[in-house]
């Protein structure tokens, strides 16, 4: 005999299948929400990222653009030309507009073994614009951005990447 399950038996099972559509087979955080989970409470600044949801090389990348400006603004502060402006790394790093987004949506995840691709399609709604960009995930303990592939041609980089390691290359004030 089969019985009613009632509303709290079906809220369960509801939530149940939602946390399935936010994990992978292997249990851990799906490349979507892997990008919503960073593209949401993100801001624009690339120094209040959550370094938690990029990989670990990514990470230690933003990070050494931090030190760079910190170590650029006191070099350049103590140097023979302490008005000079310092490195600083500018406009929106992991979108591939300068002046950023003001909203966003994925597309479909592509993965292949341990890497992932999540179209992101981003809006700016006062430059009256619209571009996808490629986020490229690593599974490492957990779905981690990678890399974001520019695809607007707007930033002179192709790669977040890129950016940053061009950043990075720069010499600092002495």
């Amino acid at each position: 005999m089969i019985r009613n399950p009632g509303p709290v038996a079906l809220s369960a099972v509801s939530l149940l299948a939602l946390a399935a559509c936010q994990t992978g087979p292997d249990g851990l955080t799906s490349p979507k929400a892997a990008v919503r989970g960073f593209y949401g409470p993100y801001k624009g600044d690339f120094r209040q990222a959550e370094t938690a949801r990029l990989s670990k090389s990514l990470a230690a990348e933003v990070e050494r653009a931090r030190a760079n400006e910190v170590e650029s603004a006191a070099r350049t502060k103590a140097g023979p030309n302490p008005t000079d402006k310092p490195n600083i790394l500018e406009g929106e790093i992991f979108a591939g507009l300068y002046e950023g987004y003001t909203s966003y949506r994925m597309g479909p995840a592509r993965v292949i073994g341990d890497r992932a691709s999540v179209a992101v399609t981003f809006t700016n709604k006062g430059y009256k614009t619209r571009w996808t960009d490629d986020v490229k995930l690593v599974n490492d303990n957990g779905w981690k951005i990678d890399n974001v592939l520019y695809t607007g041609g707007w930033t002179g980089q192709t790669s977040l990447r890129d950016n940053l390691r061009q950043f990075n290359a720069l010499p600092v004030a002495p």
